[in-house]
């Protein structure tokens, strides 16, 4: 979230959560939008890259491979929420790409096929991921929900807004 930034506690958002169990039935009754599917166990692999071709080489590696990607992103730096330090670290690096990426792959890799593509990794146990629509002050009262059944909560997305949805569904015309 943007410091500063003011979220309406009414407006409407579509979250993505990951559990490593599944939610509990109470659950499921108490929002009854929700969908519930389970990942395969992955690895995550993390890898510093320079730049836009860097990563690019290092996905088409993974295709090359036949690894089923599952997700990319770019990871915190160590400095956490220091704006200042991320603004020095920009300044001195050619690219906004630069950085430590996560990409998690279908399947627990071996050692070898890790060593090879150059990253450090770690397993990711199978997982239930979670996608309801609530308003956001509804949000907290969900996850502690999940903490107190014990479906551990191991991340929370918000994906988009119920008007950004609606004009998704709307189609290109609707603009």
């Amino acid at each position: 979230m943007v410091p500063g930034a003011v979220v309406d506690e009414k407006q409407v958002f579509e979250y993505d959560v990951q559990l490593s169990r599944p939610p509990h039935d109470s659950l499921l009754k108490r929002y009854p939008g929700l969908t519930v599917r389970s990942t395969e166990p992955q690895t995550a692999l993390r890898r510093w890259v320079e730049n836009p071709e860097e990563l690019n080489l290092l996905l088409v590696e993974i295709a090359t491979l036949g690894l089923t990607l599952t997700d990319v992103h770019r990871v915190a730096s160590p400095e956490g929420g220091d704006d200042a330090a991320r603004a020095v670290h920009r300044r001195t690096t050619a690219s906004d790409v630069a950085g430590t990426y996560e990409l998690r792959v279908v399947g627990e890799l071996g050692k070898p096929l890790v060593r090879h593509l150059g990253c450090t990794h770690y397993p990711v146990q199978k997982q239930t991921l979670v996608r309801l629509t609530l308003v956001a002050e509804e949000l907290h009262r969900f996850l502690q929900a999940c903490a107190e059944c014990g479906a551990g909560l191991e991340r929370v997305r918000r994906v988009r807004s119920r008007a950004a949805r609606a004009s998704d569904q709307l189609g290109p015309a609707a603009g």
